[in-house]
């Protein structure tokens, strides 16, 4: 699913030249903020349900360079869903090399805001959605790096 177009800015550009990795979150936080509004949760419902997504987990992998400029787009497969969680895996395409130069999988989970923040289930239309995109994206093959762990191979 196809979630966001961005170019690389000048001001997020480091000192060796090429994108800086806060600006890869960057660009995949901006990614789920137009998954929201697919899943249900636009503005308008946000604010008067109260019910939002929060991050809780987020495992970035940078592969290739990007430099100033280029044209970036982000894609979203759904992974695995709960009551109140799912489990998404973002790819960041090189539009111009037609690439994949990083990759993000994130927990994300379903928030109550009124009163105290809190785990929530998800809104019937959210739930309605997800399970759909979950079934719609069980036909994709698993990315390759999905469940990665960060570890010094011996």
């Amino acid at each position: 699913m196809h979630l966001l177009d961005e170019t690389v800015r000048p001001e997020w550009i480091d000192y060796n030249g090429h994108l800086y990795d806060g600006y890869y979150a960057v660009i995949f936080a901006k990614a789920v903020d137009e998954f929201l509004p697919r899943v249900g949760l636009t503005p308008a419902v946000r604010e008067t349900t109260r019910h939002t997504i929060y991050t809780m987990e987020t495992h970035v992998r940078f592969l290739w360079e990007v430099k100033l400029g280029t044209p970036v787009s982000v894609t979203c497969q759904v992974l695995d869903l709960d009551a109140k969680r799912v489990r998404i895996f973002l790819s960041m395409y090189d539009k111009v090399r037609n690439l994949v130069v990083a990759t993000s999988e994130q927990l994300l989970m379903s928030i109550d805001q009124t009163d105290q923040p809190h785990a929530a289930s998800w809104l019937p239309q959210s739930a309605a959605i997800l399970e759909a995109l979950l079934k719609e994206h069980a036909n994709l093959p698993t990315p390759k790096d999905a469940g990665r762990s960060i570890a010094i191979k011996r």
